[in-house]
């Protein structure tokens, strides 16, 4: 039998009763009962009356009503609904109202006086078509500015988007004369739920905390997420009153407030840094480097609100100078440790290799490179405690070697500092041959984000210098993002990682969401250039049975083994594909048994 259609529900908004009377019988001896559905009104606010009350498909709108004329008419329905089609009855002498009303939204026009049945509802299906089409690109197109302009777990405005938001909050400044403020909130415990209790815990932390932030500001500021633990808010002025810091307290109050993450009992605290608009700056740069340094020295006295002043340049250059102090003593002493994160295949049931993540143990407290890099960073030391790290996990690598093990690939991220120094890479290359290890079995993973802007030609170079040293490159925290996707051509790769943003999403959206369609297309991507796809941050078999099923086997993940000692890992490598549990699903289990 042939499918039925949706029956079309129609408003006639026509205020001659003859023109209304025509219509309708035109249109009921045409249509197949119950497949059209209509109701008349004769004036405007009529029309928007039954619009708020109902979901109609499509209105024809005579442009000429008593309480309302021309385009405006499309506009005043437009408001009500925009997704409902719009067709406009005009006369012989209206046709350039009618194009008018078109270009607003309309989506056709029909001419009062030649009213043929099958032409009409032809005309009709078809504007209804058009009217879907169009929605669906608006819609997609939104999803795609969305993803581009929002971090993927929380869904606030990623840093993009904020900084377009302080630019336009500054212009408006400008010629209002208004200010506003700048508060730079990072998380004091956060690296400790997420340690304890493994990323999922914290990814929910991070989204709780984004509700509350949400929820506790006006309806004019923005928040927005800056890095993995750090939020910024941007307020706005409302009736001539800014009160920054009391309203920054209590966003702090509410963040301390959460005790519970699902099961899990948690202790968090805040430090929040406040610059003011234009008195701590005029350009964005400023604002958030000065709003960095009074959320430290909030932070440093503790935790709490401070606010920057011009001394605290001074205090940050005096506290860098004492911050390198400690780690030229971290360097000396070996305070620095190392962790190894594998990566594997799932279908041959392989260990291909490992990443290698850095670790300082400071006054008994273990700290994550989130904590210290960027100060290190400050103080001119990132690269020689690249160097460090390196050498340790070649040293490391070179005794599973002579032991007879095989470890795979040696995977080393590298940061804006490394990759700042000229001499890094050549150093790095001297390092690995000193220990006699071939830089063709190590992997440097380089961020994506760190190829935005003008720093991408640079970059771009140092990538070309690692290839003609021997090493290979990872494209790390890769995505869907059609800015990123360019490179995979352009520059001298030897794998792609995707981010953990990309499961997360996969796991909210399901298998009909864009982020399926996204993986599989970022696969063949790779394929077609022949680059392995890591996808990382795998932490179900729900995951790894939905990325198998995509033709994703080089995995990564709490799945298979979280980051561990030397030692550890070992063991597991020893064990072979029993070291990683999830290389079987249970029912391969059951058949093995």
């Amino acid at each position: 039998m042939p499918t039925r259609r949706q029956p079309i529900g129609i408003l006639l908004v026509e205020d001659n009763l003859a023109d209304a009377r025509l219509m309708t019988e035109t249109l009921r001896d045409v249509a197949i009962p119950e497949s059209v559905i209509i109701r008349v009104v004769r004036t405007l606010a009529d029309a928007l009356t039954e619009m708020r009350r109902y979901s109609f498909t499509c209105v024809l709108l005579d442009l000429n009503l008593p309480d309302g004329q021309g385009v405006g008419n499309v506009e005043a329905l437009r408001a009500i609904d925009r997704r409902v089609a719009i067709v406009v009855l005009t006369g012989m002498d209206d046709e350039r109202i009618a194009a008018d009303a078109i270009r607003l939204g309309a989506q056709e026009y029909l001419i009062k006086g030649h009213f043929d049945g099958p032409k009409i509802l032809r005309l009709i299906r078809h504007a209804v078509e058009r009217n879907k089409h169009v929605h669906e690109l608006e819609d997609q197109r939104y999803r795609e500015f969305h993803r581009a302009s929002h971090d993927s777990l929380t869904g606030l405005a990623n840093r993009e988007l904020l900084y377009d938001r302080v630019g336009q909050s500054m212009t408006q400044a400008h010629l209002t004369g208004e200010q506003f403020a700048l508060c730079y909130l990072d998380l004091d415990g956060f690296k400790a739920v997420n340690d304890r209790y493994g990323h999922r815990v914290g990814d929910d932390l991070l989204i709780r905390v984004a509700q509350i932030l949400r929820e506790s500001v006006l309806p004019v500021d923005s928040v927005a997420r800056v890095g993995g633990d750090e939020f910024m808010v941007l307020m706005r002025q409302v009736e001539g009153r800014l009160d920054p810091g009391p309203r920054a307290r209590r966003l702090r109050e509410r963040v301390m407030a959460i005790r519970q993450i699902g099961d899990h009992a948690i202790e968090l605290d805040a430090s929040v840094g406040i610059v003011l608009y234009p008195q701590h700056g005029d350009a964005i740069h400023l604002l958030m480097e000065r709003a960095d340094r009074a959320m430290y020295e909030a932070k440093r006295a503790g935790g709490g609100v401070a606010f920057y002043d011009g001394t605290l340049a001074l205090r940050a250059s005096d506290r860098i100078a004492e911050f390198r102090v400690e780690l030229e003593d971290a360097l000396q002493q070996d305070h620095f440790s190392l962790l190894y994160h594998p990566w594997v295949d799932v279908e041959t049931r392989r260990f291909l290799g490992v990443e290698v993540l850095l670790r300082w143990e400071r006054d008994g407290v273990t700290q994550s490179p989130d904590d210290f890099l960027r100060a290190a960073g400050a103080s001119g030391l990132g690269g020689d405690i690249g160097l460090h790290v390196a050498s340790k996990a070649f040293q490391q690598w070179r005794e599973w070697i002579d032991s007879g093990l095989d470890p795979g690939l040696l995977s080393l991220n590298l940061g804006e500092p490394e990759l700042a120094d000229e001499s890094y890479l050549a150093a790095l290359g001297e390092a690995a041959l000193a220990i006699g290890i071939d830089p063709q079995h190590v992997r440097l993973e380089i961020p994506v984000v760190l190829l935005d802007g003008e720093r991408s030609h640079s970059v771009a170079a140092r990538m070309r210098q690692a290839r003609d040293l021997g090493f290979g490159v990872l494209l790390d925290q890769f995505g869907p993002d059609g800015e990123a996707l360019k490179w995979l051509s352009s520059l001298p790769l030897s794998g792609v990682k995707l981010g953990r943003h990309v499961m997360r999403a996969l796991q909210e959206e399901g298998e009909c969401g864009a982020m399926y369609r996204s993986i599989l297309a970022m696969r063949g991507a790779a394929a077609a250039l022949g680059l392995p796809l890591i996808v990382t941050g795998v932490e179900t078999m729900e995951e790894r049975r939905s990325l198998l099923d995509m033709g994703c086997t080089l995995m990564q993940g709490q799945l298979f083994s979280p980051a561990e000692r030397a030692e550890r890992l070992l063991e597991r490598i020893c064990r072979g594909p029993d070291g990683f549990e999830a290389f079987w699903m249970p029912e391969e289990v059951d058949r093995l048994s």
